[in-house]
């Protein structure tokens, strides 16, 4: 065995000889491929600029191609165009160099960058643009025979591979971006940009039509650590107002200082961890959805803390939220398959309450400014849902007092409803009528001149704890919130009647993303200091919400629909006017063209009734007897003569 080892491997051995040609061979073709590396790659470059060009229906151009050392390109004279558009990019020169190390390993990581004389140019006019065809790349066959997807692999993949394209070293020397629409324009200019050493830092001028500005933005990029951080605030001292926004929404948004950050850390357990910050300083937002007033975020951060394993991603509850003088730890968790299923808690322990109302920011809740308390509060939120499964959803909510008491009501006058007051109907933001909530009023009613079948009616329909709750029913929103699921729409909402009455008292006037929570804060004030007797904020329910097209409060609409006084309403007019609060322009489509209440009611007069008579409110012959049908006598009767419309649909949400 050993001769014929020594035979083979002896110069004069076949195997010997075959490996020397072999080497040989290896020898000089990588001689040869580096010799002729420049007119391969040029080759190699073109055909796959003739493959792009073909399925994007494009052009593509280099006018110069050249390879330096082993792992270096430098191409120059580079366009690229639709066929149907304008010149999207133009590049004088482009110089990268790859990782020898990790492409042997299978791995494109890109060490030097230098860019010069770029310009990209991005247009749309009249539904046609000259970059939508890069977003309609070729078909490639779905992947339905697939496994599972890991998503913490899957992160950890997607951070390689970006942590690799971001270069160690980038020199980018005159670059401009421009966004042209039909009649807007937005420009951004970087006359130098250089990543050294991890860091950079540049002055990046901005101009949106006539208007002109000049940031700086400066960070760092570890690719080893895979860390990328970076800061953006004005270079002149002035606030970096978010461009677009107006011209799309007629809004505002600006801030000082806008900070992030991202990291991956080691999860272990097949956990892929990914942890950083974002913050942003003076943060204002002007628009007239949002807020009256322009709303200011002296301080917003939050130093989040991402899990993501095989099957989820949550928020891990170590983050912490941060708003001007109030933190929180917030947990959000989301799974989604088999069943998509979404988790959301928040606990707060004791904390002083007057750095809830302080943190309010400033313009958000007119209501609200000068408001003074003292004593604590805590908040506790659990939220679930099984979006497969709507009825597994779960919604607990508290927030308590702990020697709470107002000092100073500031603005607000939230007992005025305990005594006549002007009251202003608003349609739209706009006032449609002024009328007294008092006696001075011919058509106010007092509680107890008020058909008790109507006030039950409404309690059914509307808010049946209404005397047992303080202002907020976590069971009715946990209700709307599953229906809207099934509905996959918004078919029901979760108000209160305190919370009704407070929207039309306080709130006519602001109809916007911040009402509901100044809505929810307003009504816990005066249920909690009970500012008010649950009677009397009945009371004024009754006598101000709209009960059909500018017809407001229960006596006026008893006469508009049936020429009688309130406290004369039988068990089936009162349960119809129940119906109509929710839209009460409507109310005309519940008949049909003889002026009898559509089958369709029949099953709302029948819950309604049922749930009177198991509370008392009735007796079993009222139940017996009620017929889900109603005579109008009144003016409304005319309206149902006239042709159908599509009046606005007021609801009394």
């Amino acid at each position: 065995m050993l001769s014929t080892f020594v035979k083979f491997w002896n110069p004069s051995g076949k195997l010997y000889q075959v490996l020397l040609y072999l080497a040989l061979g290896i020898v000089i073709s990588v001689f040869l491929t580096f010799i002729f590396r420049t007119p391969v790659a040029a080759w190699y470059l073109q055909h796959r600029i003739g493959h792009f060009n073909k399925t994007h229906q494009a052009t593509l151009k280099v006018t110069g191609i050249r390879i330096h050392g082993l792992a270096s390109i430098l191409v120059t004279g580079i366009s690229l165009k639709p066929h149907n558009g304008d010149t999207l990019l133009k590049v004088d020169s482009a110089f990268a160099s790859i990782g020898i190390l990790k492409l042997f390993a299978g791995r494109l990581a890109i060490h030097d960058v230098k860019l010069i004389n770029s310009r990209v140019v991005l247009e749309s006019h009249d539904s046609i643009s000259n970059y939508r065809f890069l977003l309609q790349g070729p078909e490639r066959p779905s992947d339905s025979a697939g496994g599972p997807v890991d998503y913490g692999a899957a992160i950890d993949r997607m951070m390689g591979f970006v942590f690799d394209k971001i270069p160690l070293a980038l020199d980018i020397l005159n670059f401009s971006l421009a966004a042209q629409t039909d009649n807007h324009r937005i420009g951004f200019h970087v006359e130098r940009l250089n990543l050294s050493n991890h860091f950079f830092r540049s002055i990046l001028e901005v101009q949106e039509d006539s208007t002109f500005s000049r940031w700086t933005i400066a960070g760092k990029m570890d690719n080893h650590n895979r860390l990328a951080e970076f800061r953006l605030y004005s270079a002149d001292k002035a606030k970096v107002a978010i461009p677009y926004i107006n011209y799309k929404w007629n809004a505002r948004i600006d801030f000082d200082t806008l900070s992030f950050s991202i990291a991956e850390q080691e999860g272990g357990n097949d956990l892929t961890q990914i942890n950083g910050f974002a913050a942003v300083a003076g943060l204002r937002v002007d628009h007239r959805r949002i807020a009256a007033r322009p709303v200011l975020f002296e301080k917003l951060s939050i130093g989040y803390l991402l899990n993501i394993g095989a099957d989820f991603a949550e928020l891990d509850s170590s983050s912490r939220v941060t708003f001007n003088k109030i933190d929180f730890h917030p947990y959000l968790r989301y799974r989604p398959k088999p069943g998509k299923q979404l988790a959301f808690s928040i606990h707060k322990p004791q904390f002083p309450a007057q750095d809830l109302f302080s943190s309010f920011p400033e313009g958000l809740f007119t209501n609200l400014d000068g408001l003074r308390v003292k004593g604590n509060l805590s908040w506790h939120l659990d939220f679930f849902v099984d979006l497969d499964n709507p009825d597994s959803l779960r919604f607990e909510t508290a927030l308590d007092r702990y020697q709470f008491s107002v000092i100073s009501y500031g603005n607000a006058d939230f007992t005025k409803i305990n005594g006549p007051f002007l009251y202003t109907a608003y349609d739209r933001d706009i006032p449609v009528r002024t009328f007294v909530i008092g006696p001075d009023n011919p058509d106010f009613r007092r509680l107890d001149q008020i058909s008790p079948y109507l006030q039950a009616a409404v309690l059914t329909s509307e808010d049946g704890g209404f005397y047992q709750h303080r202002g907020f029913l976590p069971d009715a929103f946990r209700e709307s919130i599953i229906t809207n699921i099934k509905e996959r729409r918004f078919a029901r909402g979760g108000s209160t009647i305190s919370m009704q009455l407070i929207k039309n008292v306080f709130l006519s006037r602001n109809k916007t993303v911040a009402r509901k929570l100044e809505e929810a804060l307003i009504v816990w004030l005066i249920e909690n200091q009970g500012l008010s007797t649950k009677e009397r904020m009945f009371e004024v329910y009754l006598n101000l919400i709209e009960w059909g097209p500018l017809i407001y409060g229960a006596n006026e609409a008893s006469r508009y629909y049936f020429n009688k006084d309130a406290s004369r309403l039988t068990l089936a007019e009162a349960i119809f006017m129940s119906s109509v609060i929710p839209r009460p322009r409507w109310f005309k489509y519940s008949f049909d063209e003889n002026g009898h209440l559509r089958e369709s009611n029949a099953g709302f007069y029948r819950l309604v009734s049922e749930k009177m008579l198991n509370k008392g409110w009735i007796n079993p012959s009222d139940e017996e007897k009620l017929i889900p049908d109603v005579e109008l006598r009144g003016p409304a009767k005319m309206l149902l003569k006239q042709p159908d419309s599509s009046p606005p649909d007021t609801i009394q949400e």
